[in-house]
């Protein structure tokens, strides 16, 4: 199975390919010189038939299923056929250009149909592929993305105030 590991905030950490027989319970970055490491909990995460049911990097319990087709590649499919039908009905070739752009329709649902599936983590957005995916998890729903919102942008405390700069805003404060 490979697992494409995030952190709470969403951001990607490393890839790595696991064995559901005896999964890990820490995994480190393929080539990995330093400390950085992950803790997989895979004693809640995985059910009976060897399915996923929570994520194992961060325990949530919602998952979702989603196809492994970048999403600009459809459309810059779409873009480059219209282009190329405009250029060809330009030139009087209304025949040709509507068989490019039946070609590029159908090249493009052969991708969607053909590319596998990946379960994705509400919460941490960890993606996981390669292995049996469970009737249970469906698509990405609304209410349950709702559920895990965003993180917040990390942002650093302000300095803390010096007692002279209080001074002047109680002193401007006062007047």
């Amino acid at each position: 199975m490979r697992i494409d590991l995030r952190n709470e905030q969403r951001d990607r950490l490393f890839t790595v390919y696991v064995d559901l027989e005896d999964p890990p319970a820490v995994v480190r970055p393929p080539n990995a010189v330093g400390g950085s490491k992950a803790h997989l909990d895979w004693d809640r995460a995985l059910d009976d038939e060897r399915h996923l049911r929570r994520c194992p990097v961060c325990g949530c319990p919602d998952l979702f299923l989603r196809k492994q087709m970048p999403q600009v590649t459809g459309f810059v499919l779409i873009i480059l056929a219209a282009v190329v039908a405009m250029v060809l009905l330009g030139i009087g070739e209304v025949g040709l250009a509507v068989l490019i752009l039946v070609l590029v329709g159908a090249v493009d649902v052969a991708i969607y149909f053909f590319t596998r599936r990946v379960l994705v983590c509400y919460r941490c957005r960890s993606e996981f592929s390669g292995m049996p995916m469970s009737r249970r998890h469906g698509k990405w729903e609304k209410t349950t993305g709702e559920k895990y919102p965003p993180p917040r942008p990390r942002t650093t405390p302000p300095p803390p105030a010096s007692d002279e700069a209080d001074a002047e805003t109680h002193e401007t404060l006062s007047r």
